[in-house]
């Protein structure tokens, strides 16, 4: 067999796979350069280091057609956005016009993240329209940073903006401009990256007038709509080769900060020929607290499940994937809330928890495709008066990462942060946070068996402490997986729970809950212990040699080694006694 025999032909199938693989392509690359310009023109750290943004581009249809530079957290969800807009203004969308949109019950997911959409006209005909959504630090509300533990309704969480518009002519509309900026707490760092994200759309602008310049509209439409459909006939594929049948996935999140109960989300979901049905039914009411999850943002959890498992990653992440998989929840439950429930935690927490629960089902039928349990979100955002410039300032703790889960032939990636976001978020430098944050980073370490145990275990979670030195910084965590780790599969153990701590070690120091505000003072610590990722297989059947590097690198302790992994190590090298090994797995 000759090279690359056997292997994929991309966009096998199509009438000018040439044609489509060349457009597809160059789509994304206008993706990547649109995120390119949104780190090099935003001032806010959350952007410029962490990379809690995502940029698409939709088609005339308002279909997305491409999305590769962000986080799978904002997959598909933009796109019900851009549908928003278009049944708010109808014909009165204009060349020229920018709108901004953060309704959770408008195609939105949370306040914080705001969507910013360009239609971009060619010819005089609406041809595209480029999409940025991005997380900002502050949108009001209750506390700063806009995650709210006290929220109950929609209200306290920030200001909320229906389908608008922002741009006229490719000119802000200042009045409209001044109403938002005027709603936060940091207005001017809000209107500075809200024009990066506007410059990052005018990029895809003028890279798509190019591409039509070169292809025409005739074959670049034509090309648009063969996309959608190769990746419907792939997705279509994929599920045609499982086994029908109804598979039942169910995981709980811990509470919703008002009360102690669990609250269950259960989905079946059944594959009959080349359709997915995922139904969400015996999933727990909506409730008080801020973890309720719009129908916008449960359909993008889905579709991450599936993406993510069902299909490989050259598959196109467009709105012809989707089309195969029907979703049904009720209304009025935690995973289709009705408004004005509160919502800024359901893109992290409950995001996981409708992940793990379509992942669990998925297991039952591609059991080497899906990984065991990731960690979930263990916050916080810190707030407050930094005295070396005296401005206020909000701080998210993105250095708290936790570990990936364990799958088959494959242990999980150490420090790599929540399920939904799949690495998509980056760990800021620890000496650019001490430049942007009054504060000192005390250690930023992985944890000793935090991983789950496994045959391919878990990924660890990164311990980290701050020590904070402003005068009246205010705390507040928002995070889940203290009572629910993440699960461990066909026997792997569970990760490591989410834990956090004020003032660790010290006669102060007190236990965090997993959502709650408190307000600090200069020298209190914040400690934290990110999960580590659930294991899959027996760990008894992991190379003992594994084993043994895990040990001798700090991942698993010696006591994990022998009573977990059954695995004997002897002298200074840790080196594997092969005869007390082979007893000890008997």
């Amino acid at each position: 067999m000759g090279i690359g025999a056997g292997r994929k032909k991309e966009f096998e199938g199509a009438v000018d796979p040439i044609t489509l693989s060349v457009i597809y392509n160059r789509l994304l690359t206008i993706n990547e350069e649109m995120g390119i310009t949104m780190i090099n023109t935003s001032i806010s750290p959350i952007f410029a280091e962490a990379h809690d943004f995502s940029c698409a581009i939709c088609d005339w249809e308002n279909r997305i057609v491409a999305q590769i530079d962000g986080v799978p957290s904002h997959t598909a969800s933009a796109m019900e956005s851009v549908k928003a807009v278009s049944a708010y203004f109808g014909d009165d969308i204009n060349d020229g016009d920018v709108f901004v949109l953060n309704d959770p019950y408008s195609g939105g997911t949370h306040l914080p993240d705001l969507t910013i959409m360009k239609p971009i006209y060619y010819n005089g005909e609406l041809q595209f329209i480029a999409i940025n959504r991005a997380h900002h630090g502050d949108v009001g509300g209750i506390d700063p940073g806009s995650y709210c533990p006290s929220a109950t309704e929609l209200f306290h969480e920030g200001i909320r903006i229906p389908p608008l518009r922002i741009y006229r002519d490719n000119k802000p509309i200042m009045d409209v401009v001044d109403m938002i900026r005027s709603n936060t707490r940091m207005p001017d760092e809000l209107w500075v990256d809200t024009k990066a994200m506007v410059a990052s759309c005018r990029v895809a602008e003028k890279r798509i007038k190019e591409l039509l310049d070169k292809y025409g509209v005739p074959m670049t439409r034509s090309t648009i709509v063969e996309i959608h459909q190769y990746a419907e006939r792939r997705m279509r594929k994929e599920l045609e080769s499982l086994k029908d049948g109804t598979y039942v996935g169910e995981t709980y999140l811990d509470n919703d900060g008002h009360s102690d109960k669990p609250i269950k989300i259960k989905v079946s979901i059944t594959i009959k020929g080349d359709e997915a049905f995922v139904d969400f039914d015996g999933t727990d009411d909506q409730v008080t607290g801020f973890i309720n999850s719009p129908i916008a943002n449960t359909a993008t959890c889905v579709y991450v499940a599936f993406l993510t498992t069902v299909t490989t990653p050259d598959i196109p992440h467009n709105e012809g994937v989707y089309r195969p998989i029907h979703i049904t929840a009720r209304e009025g439950c935690i995973v289709n809330a009705q408004f004005p429930a509160a919502v800024v935690s359901c893109t992290l927490d409950t995001a996981c928890a409708i992940l793990e629960a379509c992942w669990k089902a998925l297991a039952q039928v591609l059991p080497d495709r899906v990984p065991a349990g990731w960690n979930r979100w263990n916050g916080p955002a810190i707030s407050g008066i930094d005295s070396r410039s005296n401005n206020f300032y909000v701080m998210f703790a993105f250095n708290g990462f936790g570990g990936a889960g364990g799958m088959s032939g494959m242990d999980g990636r150490h420090y790599i942060g929540d399920g939904i976001d799949l690495g998509g978020l980056i760990a800021p430098n620890i000496e650019t946070n001490e430049t942007d944050y009054p504060h000192i980073t005390e250690f930023n370490e992985f944890t000793t068996d935090s991983c789950g145990a496994g045959k391919f275990r878990g990924g660890c979670g990164a311990g980290y402490r701050i020590k904070m030195y402003d005068e009246e910084p205010n705390l507040v965590m928002f995070g889940d997986g203290r009572d629910n780790p993440p699960y461990g599969l066909f026997g792997g153990k569970e990760g490591s729970p989410n834990m956090a701590w004020l003032n660790q070690g010290l006669s102060n120091e007190r236990l965090l809950k997993s959502k709650e505000a408190v307000n600090l003072t200069s020298g209190e610590t914040y400690t934290c212990y990110p999960s580590g990722g659930g294991g899959w297989g027996d760990p008894a059947e992991r190379d003992p040699e594994l084993v043994r590097l895990d040990a001798r690198n700090g991942i698993i302790s010696l006591e994990s080694a022998e009573k977990t992994y059954k695995v004997v190590l002897e002298g200074d090298l840790l080196e594997v006694n092969k005869a007390a090994t082979a007893e000890l797995r008997k």
